[in-house]
């Protein structure tokens, strides 16, 4: 089946409200994963900048929807934030060039584990449910008893000008490891790379910095 994708500003937005999120704070996210990234120099291992900017841009998330009620899961060692009411969880990865394009079907860098592996059967599981009932691509809940989890991946591609992201439900892994399917992607455009100073606003928690960095 085909991806159901959504690009358009309205239909962007509705579909992030329907998520219980909102475009900007998502994108404000990556930005905070992307400085990590830029923070870090040729002295790191060659490995390190994307591990800071996964890591910062896991920490985002949860720092920005927990007071809303959201939760952190790290089960099994599997960064997830869930939210309130335990029907959808967003993992953090990094994908290929096609991440953000309406043209293009994205996949992971990464070969992905068996916790991946688990949340995307699971998924699969809620998309059979969901195609038996004939609810719709939108539907997140039903009233016929399924309370099962499904697993979002905040997707995200470092370009030379810019980051391309996107809210996507993964659908299938392939032979390699990579995660190739989607079953519906929320493209949420691009963080622009342009060496402007970029000023992260943090959440409204406590003892949080303002980090003001000048692009390289």
């Amino acid at each position: 089946m085909s991806a159901v994708v959504r690009q358009e500003t309205g239909d962007v937005h509705q579909r992030l409200v329907e998520l219980g999120l909102v475009e900007e704070l998502l994108k404000e996210v990556v930005r905070r994963g992307q400085l990590a990234f830029l923070n870090c120099t040729a002295n790191h291992p060659p490995q390190f900048p994307g591990m800071a900017a996964w890591a910062e841009t896991v920490r985002a998330l949860r720092e920005y929807v927990m007071p809303l009620g959201w939760e952190r899961s790290n089960d099994n060692n599997y960064a997830l934030t869930v939210d309130p009411g335990g029907r959808i969880a967003i993992a953090v990865a990094t994908g290929n060039d096609g991440t953000g394009s309406a043209d293009a079907t994205p996949s992971t860098n990464a070969r992905k584990g068996p916790s991946t592996s688990d949340a995307v059967a699971e998924n699969q599981l809620q998309f059979g449910f969901m195609d038996r009932y004939a609810l719709p691509a939108a539907t997140s809940t039903s009233s016929h008893g399924n309370d099962r989890r499904m697993t979002w991946i905040l997707l995200i591609h470092r370009a030379t000008s810019e980051v391309r992201c996107e809210l996507s439900l993964p659908s299938s892994i392939g032979e390699d490891g990579h995660i190739d399917g989607w079953r519906e992607r929320v493209l949420l455009g691009s963080v622009p790379l342009d060496g402007d100073l970029v000023e992260i606003v943090p959440p409204p928690l406590p003892d949080i910095a303002v980090d003001v960095r000048r692009r390289s």
